[in-house]
């Protein structure tokens, strides 16, 4: 079944071969490289997942915005220490560690919270 993918990530290169590699799975992806182009999109849309680099200055507001909206909440980063923080902060959200590629979020969607890549 096809879902929905708000990528946010302030790498251009990341997040649009991770929203081609989606494509490419028949998924639906759109892309942001800041909170404030993330929170505009999800308040105009509605997503199954939205993963958000949380290096990412207000990524901590649009993690909450998307799992307001009902999307899961997905949190990425290249440091353990970045995600267990980001995990104490959002209980909700499933960690995922980079580099990981796009069934690893796929897979995320139906994993429970705090599932690490």
């Amino acid at each position: 079944m096809a879902s929905s993918f708000l990528i946010v990530d302030e790498d251009r290169n990341f997040r649009e071969a991770l929203a081609i590699a989606l494509r490419l799975d028949g998924h639906d992806a759109a892309v942001a490289s800041s909170s404030d182009e993330a929170r505009a999109l999800i308040a105009a849309r509605r997503f199954t997942c939205c993963a958000v680099d949380a290096h990412l200055a207000g990524a901590d507001a649009v993690l909450e915005a998307a799992a307001a909206a009902g999307a899961a909440a997905v949190a990425t980063g290249p440091y353990p220490e970045l995600l267990a923080a980001a995990a104490a902060r959002h209980p909700h959200a499933a960690m995922l560690a980079k580099p990981f590629r796009a069934a690893d979020l796929e897979r995320a969607l139906h994993a429970p919270a705090r599932a690490a890549g």
